[in-house]
Order: C-alpha cells, then structure tokens, then sequence
C-alpha cells in the first residue's frame, strides 16, 4: 500500500510535533457551531457509532444501546475513576454522570465542544459530577495507577503515537482498570484504493488527522503495554446505518446548516457517504475492544 503524503509527512515529524500537529488540525472540525452537529447527530450529539439490532431501530435508540453497553463494559462503581479521551460534546460522560458515581474526567481539543458540554451539564444538574480540560491525551501527567477506567470512544483515530498512548494507559489504570476503545481500521488484507483522493478528503482535510491501523497492530500495542484483552466486538454494520441516518439528517437541514456555516453542508455529507460506503463494503471495519489491566472483575459478554 502507498502511504499518503500526509502521512509521510506525520512519519517524518517528531511525537512532539505530531501532537502538536493533531491538537491543531483535529480541533478545527470540532470547533464547527454545536447547533450544526444538533441538526445531524442524535439528541446527545454522539458522534461514534450507535448498535443497531432492528431493521426498525432509529439513531436515538441504537445510541442509547450504545451507551448501555460502555456503561456496562467500564463497570463504574460509585467514587471510582474514569478519562473519556477525546470526550467531544459529552455523551458517554453525561449518560455515565447521571447513572453512575463515579468520578468523570474528559478531555477534548476544541474549545467549543467543552463549552457546550459544560452547558449540557448545568442544564442536567450534572455539573459538580463533571470536569473537563481542554489537553491532549498525552499533556496528561496524573499518578501511575489512579484511574479506574479510560474510554476512547471515536477519537484514538485521531492520534499517532498510539504505541505511547497505550503504555501510558496502562501505567495510569490501576489493577483490574478497563481500557475500552470504539474506533475504526482497515482489515489485514487490503480492500479498494486506501490512498485515494477519498480517503485524503476524510482522513486529512475534513477531520485533520486519521491513522487507520489494522486491528491486529492495535491489539498487539495494547497486549505489550501489559493490557489483557477481554472483548472485540464488530460495529460495522451499525456504523453503516448510524452514517445514514446522519446523512439523512444533513439532506433535511441543509438550509439551516447552511445558515450557519456557509458551504458546509456539502462537505460534510461527502465525507459522510464515502465513509458510509466504506464501511458498508468492508474496505473499513469499527470494533468496539475492551482490555483490563490484571484480573477482570466483570463477567464475561454473552
């Protein structure tokens, strides 16, 4: 496979430029108005995949299976801790903040996604449940062994040094903590063309920075940083339907997005049917992967 010359040009920066690169490039679509992101995701303004199950099931109900699902995989208990990485607008942080007591902690790049997280927060009460910090994953500097749960849900995509990212993770989980990614890769065996315009369209010029590995490389950097894994589940086909919905959405609102933000409607539902078609025909795969840190304490998913 030829690389992208973006991403030979993320290969030739340092890891400290490269951070700097992401906290930079990745903010920039986020900083786009909430209202817009309103208009086109779900009530909660998830942007990752929700689990379809029925032909009937609309965005609203797969999203709140997906949140059933993280609630019950990171397994909070009451004073426990947790880091959502890459925590966007807050919906895995609010849904865990009004079910669970644990202690939450997100971090986000745009300034605008943590404005109106704070703002959903105080709306719900859920504001003193609730902290978050504009950083990077890798500003962070917390004791080894002081979290009990780290969630990235959509944004490892985002970062390069996953290698790093994942040592870090273990020495920061405490024992029995739970490393829980939602993200997508490209199968081992490659399928269309991963360095075509398309692909240069999503991965670098609507959404900054993306690194699709293959799913036995992040495995395999989760398993040498210490980390066991627990549970792979495939969330392709869900992603496909979640894109549609968007999609649909975007087709409704056009006028008001494009209100808005100019222009940007077009874009947005370009980048969303190519990634749409892509995992529709397999050429991009979304796992969701539980990893635990010692002995689980949760049961096995069945």
């Amino acid at each position: 496979m030829t690389a992208q010359p973006a991403e030979r040009d993320a290969a030739a920066r340092t890891p400290e430029e490269q951070r700097e690169f992401e906290r930079a490039q990745v903010a920039a679509h986020y900083q786009n108005s909430p209202e817009i992101f309103s208009l086109v995701l779900d009530s909660a303004l998830t942007y990752s995949t929700g689990i379809y199950l029925d032909a009937n099931d609309d965005l609203e109900t797969a999203q709140a299976r997906k949140f059933a699902l993280v609630r019950t995989l990171l397994d909070l208990k009451p004073g426990e801790k947790a880091l959502d990485v890459g925590c966007g607008w807050g919906s895995n942080l609010l849904y865990l903040a009004a079910h669970t007591g644990a202690e939450l902690h997100g971090i986000t790049l745009s300034t605008a996604q943590r404005e109106e997280l704070l703002r959903r927060a105080r709306a719900r009460g859920l504001e003193s449940r609730i902290r978050v910090d504009i950083a990077h994953v890798e500003d962070l500097t917390p004791p080894a062994e002081s979290l009990d749960a780290i969630l990235f849900s959509g944004s490892i995509v985002h970062m390069r040094n996953r290698a790093e990212i994942h040592q870090m993770a273990a020495r920061l989980l405490k024992p029995g903590g739970r490393l829980l990614i939602s993200d997508c890769y490209f199968p081992a065996n490659e399928r269309g063309d991963r360095s075509s315009r398309a692909t240069d369209y999503i991965f670098y010029k609507t959404l900054g920075y993306c690194l699709l590995l293959n799913l036995h490389e992040e495995l395999g950097m989760i398993e040498r940083a210490g980390l066991d894994l627990f549970y792979i589940q495939d969330l392709t086909a869900s992603y496909a339907r979640t894109l549609e919905a968007w999609i649909d959405n975007i087709r409704r609102n056009r006028d008001r997005i494009d209100q808005i933000a100019p222009g940007f409607a077009s874009p947005l539902q370009a980048y969303m049917t190519v990634a749409k078609l892509s995992f529709a025909r397999r050429t991009a795969i979304e796992y969701m992967i539980l990893a635990v840190k010692g002995r689980p304490r949760i049961q096995p998913i069945v």
